[in-house]
């Protein structure tokens, strides 16, 4: 496709696009789902217990972190009524991040906030689209230290990440972060909506 592509050609282009999304999404589905429904559990038994969820990523992780924690904090769908549900987004916090990079080191900002927010029982949701996210990686390797449970959502092969998550769903998709941020949302609500129902919501 040329610089000045034709709008058959963008038309194709856009097409491929949205299939190979759509593909990877089904070989997630075909072969990912048990390992989702346990996390989900995992996250519905800690909130039961009183525990809470941290979530940590960079750039479009970071943001997938934020969009995650506020559907369980404020709602996901408006058909489901239910209680707040406690889900922090470490990447929220400016103030932290900025601080924590200049002082510390930007590989422990999310391992510190771990160590600030974390006990035993909570757990720490790791998302990572190469899998090797340094900040992610100590961020669950610290929460494993302090009793946490620890889960990823990767891409690739799942990377060094997965050595310190207890359970992870990897999007087998090396070719760059935007067909496997585009999985890990979708993964993301899917997650949200079987804890809601393993805790008794419906709607």
């Amino acid at each position: 496709m040329g610089a000045e592509a034709s709008d058959r050609e963008l038309t194709d282009h856009a097409r491929a696009v949205l299939l190979q999304s759509a593909r990877l999404k089904q070989k997630v589905a075909e072969t990912q789902c048990p390992v989702l429904v346990d996390m989900a559990q995992v996250i519905a038994g800690s909130f039961t217990a009183g525990g809470k969820l941290l979530i940590c990523g960079n750039g479009g992780s970071a943001a997938d972190a934020q969009h995650l924690a506020t559907e369980l904090t404020i709602r996901y769908r408006s058909a489901v009524v239910r209680k707040a549900l406690p889900a922090i987004a470490l990447s929220a916090d400016t103030c932290a991040l900025t601080a924590g990079a200049n002082d510390l080191g930007y590989d422990t900002v999310f391992a510190r906030l771990v160590e600030a927010y974390g006990k035993e029982g909570d757990v720490v949701l790791g998302i990572s689209t190469s899998g090797n996210s340094r900040s992610v990686f100590n961020a669950l390797q610290q929460g494993r230290s302090l009793g946490l449970h620890t889960l990823g959502l990767l891409g690739g092969d799942g990377g060094v990440i997965r050595e310190v998550s207890d359970r992870s769903v990897v999007v087998p998709y090396a070719g760059g972060a935007d067909r496997v941020q585009e999985c890990h949302i979708a993964i993301g609500h899917v997650i949200i909506d079987c804890i809601e129902q393993i805790m008794g919501y419906c709607g």
